[in-house]
């Protein structure tokens, strides 16, 4: 399915609040300035999340960084840079997270 550039911005301001979206953009440009990947890694994706108020299980399925938690400990699961990973993560997945996580693999196809 092909979506118009105009179907795809609207779906990413439905789907996503205004600050999410500045999280978003801003990790991007942080991980494009200071990355030798040029990608964000876990510690950039905290670091945005805790400066714009938002979850970083969410902002991290925005760049394939999958996190499940038990409470009492958290893992992070890279599919991006390891994709036979996905495996890990399953259908643990919060709602939340598949939509960001979709949001990626939709924009990158």
């Amino acid at each position: 399915m092909t979506l118009s550039r105009e179907q795809i911005e609207n779906g990413y301001e439905a789907l996503f609040d205004e600050r999410t979206r500045a999280a978003h953009l801003a990790t991007l440009l942080e991980a494009h300035r200071n990355e030798s990947s040029r990608w964000p890694t876990v510690l950039t994706v905290r670091k945005f999340a805790a400066l714009f108020d938002v979850p970083a299980a969410e902002l991290g399925a925005f760049f394939g960084l999958l996190r499940q938690s038990n409470g009492k400990r958290e893992v992070w699961v890279d599919v991006v840079r390891s994709p036979d990973t996905g495996w890990l993560v399953g259908d643990a997945m919060t709602n939340a997270q598949a939509r960001a996580f979709g949001m990626m693999q939709m924009l990158a196809d």
